[in-house]
């Protein structure tokens, strides 16, 4: 079940050893704890908090309580924060650990309350381009270790789709897992796993079924207590469903499938950060549920969508011309694998195109804005005023 504790926040800073052990159990970590040693000398009644919740004008997290255990708060932004220009990347999403100052009574409601004061460095960010024309990052979720991208068996899945959502999730940094659902309903589920496989080129595929069972054990095993999974995928693939089984309860709402297309209505209005309970499947984990996403527009850059081809960026590393456009030039490694059959057409069209998108998204509009926002994302990836993220290495090394 979902934590909903509302007991008085604890006035103990964040090196007391119960209350870096509360605060370990929804993510803290060394990383956070470097970054909060800043803001020591000046923090004064400041404490760390994980945003789970994001509405209009108000956000809700989870802090250290009372007797070892998770608080609920309710947070406001300052008008610095929330004014006329300010963007989204530069105000808190769900996953996100700020610092806030306790304002007693500001929200009116039972339980703590306080004031945003600080967004701490991120880390494993899912983002998009926001939807339509404005050149701006619209971030799914935050400090994420595992991106589950989930997709049903049968009309819903879609190798193409994976594959952008795999580059999403290389592109923040997180470790992605294919989820299969609805595997009871597959005509052939060796070959849709098969298929699956073969677009994940390493990553861990797991064929799920709520109605025997199939795969939850598995995938509760590859989530850790402390750690975060943000589920991703379209309306209808099951995400809310896989949510409740893991959870053992219901916490997510679901929705009917349409039998004409096997599509479901979007049944999460938001992204929403839980924590699963003691005695369920994943005790412990904390997993992001978001909407099904009707687009999926890359803000990414070219290493992140070779990342989740890597097949075929080995092979283009062999060409002959280091700025090969692999269309027609001489010693052209990727041409001569395709011919031989050593990388799949489909796989080549998907990896050029999502390319090219690329780099058209890098020549619309103004380009100096865009550049802007470029720089401001890779800031975002790396700094807090002297604090360096460290990027994972390899798959799994975060495990």
């Amino acid at each position: 079940m979902e934590i909903r504790n509302t007991d008085e926040t604890s006035k103990k800073a964040p090196g007391d050893s119960r209350i870096a052990s509360a605060l370990e159990s929804i993510g803290y970590n060394d990383r956070l704890r470097e970054a909060v040693s800043y803001y020591e000398a000046r923090r004064g009644d400041w404490v760390p908090a994980r945003i789970t919740e994001v509405h209009r004008d108000r956000y809700v997290a989870f802090t250290a309580g009372a007797d070892d255990k998770i608080a609920e708060m309710h947070l406001r932004l300052p008008g610095s924060m929330a004014g006329e220009g300010s963007e989204a990347l530069d105000r808190p999403a769900v996953g996100d650990w700020v610092l806030a100052r306790r304002v007693e009574g500001l929200d009116g409601r039972e339980g703590p309350a306080g004031m945003i004061v600080e967004i701490l460095p991120r880390s494993g960010i899912l983002a998009r381009k926001e939807a339509g024309v404005r050149q701006e990052a619209q971030i799914l979720a935050a400090n994420v270790d595992f991106a589950l991208i989930v997709a049903a068996a049968g009309h819903d899945f879609n190798a193409r789709r994976l594959e952008r959502y795999l580059a999403l999730a290389w592109e923040g940094g997180t470790n992605p897992i294919i989820v299969l659902t609805k595997i009871d309903l597959a005509e052939n589920p060796a070959g849709l796993i098969a298929e699956a496989e073969s677009i994940a080129v390493g990553n861990r595929v797991v064929a799920t079924s709520i109605v025997d069972g199939r795969g939850i054990a598995e995938l509760a095993s590859l989530l850790f207590p402390g750690r975060t999974a943000a589920l991703l995928g379209s309306s209808g693939a099951g995400k809310s469903s896989l949510l409740n089984a893991l959870a053992g309860s219901e916490l997510a709402a679901t929705g009917a499938v349409r039998l004409d297309d096997e599509r479901g209505r979007h049944t999460t209005t938001r992204r929403e950060l839980f924590m699963l309970a003691s005695g369920t499947p994943a005790a412990g984990a904390l997993i992001v549920d978001t909407p099904g996403l009707r687009e999926i527009q890359l803000w990414a850059e070219d290493e992140a969508i070779d990342e989740a081809f890597p097949e075929i960026e080995a092979i283009a590393m062999n060409c002959r011309f280091r700025d090969c456009s692999h269309d027609g030039e001489p010693g052209c490694a990727l041409r001569e694998a395709l011919d031989d059959g050593r990388i799949d057409r489909a796989r080549f069209a998907s990896w050029t195109k999502l390319r090219r998108e690329v780099a058209w998204l890098e020549r619309k509009d103004d380009a100096s804005l865009l550049r802007a926002a470029r720089e401001k994302w890779k800031a975002i990836n790396k700094s807090m005023r002297g604090y360096t993220k460290e990027r994972r290495s390899k798959q799994g090394s975060s495990r």
